[in-house]
């Protein structure tokens, strides 16, 4: 934990490390929480940054191939948990027995 000093009434000075140990940079937005009787501050875009991986042009297209799979019915239910991966593993052993010439 990083200690900050007050300097004036309702400013702060932090470290840069924190900034920099967050990915924090100038104009970057900060959501500011009351929590056990402190202030948390979190980096936050127009979407949470935790979750910014979500809005790449690969997850976006990831997710449109997978919308489009749900309505044309590509896909496969199960009974169980266990039938899903019985399922898996011999779609994997498919795939190596093709990519190993059997």
């Amino acid at each position: 934990m990083e200690i900050i000093q007050q300097v004036q009434k309702r400013m702060l000075v932090s470290l840069a490390q924190i900034a920099k140990d967050i990915d924090l940079h100038e104009g970057d937005y900060l959501a500011i929480e009351e929590r056990d009787g402190g202030i948390f501050l979190r980096p936050v875009a127009w979407i949470d940054k935790s979750q910014a991986y979500i809005w790449t042009k690969e997850w976006q297209e990831k997710i449109r191939r997978s919308e489009e799979d749900m309505v044309d019915g590509n896909y496969q239910t199960f009974e169980t948990m266990e039938d899903c991966i019985h399922d898996l593993e011999e779609m994997i052993d498919a795939r190596s027995d093709k990519n190993q010439g059997v």
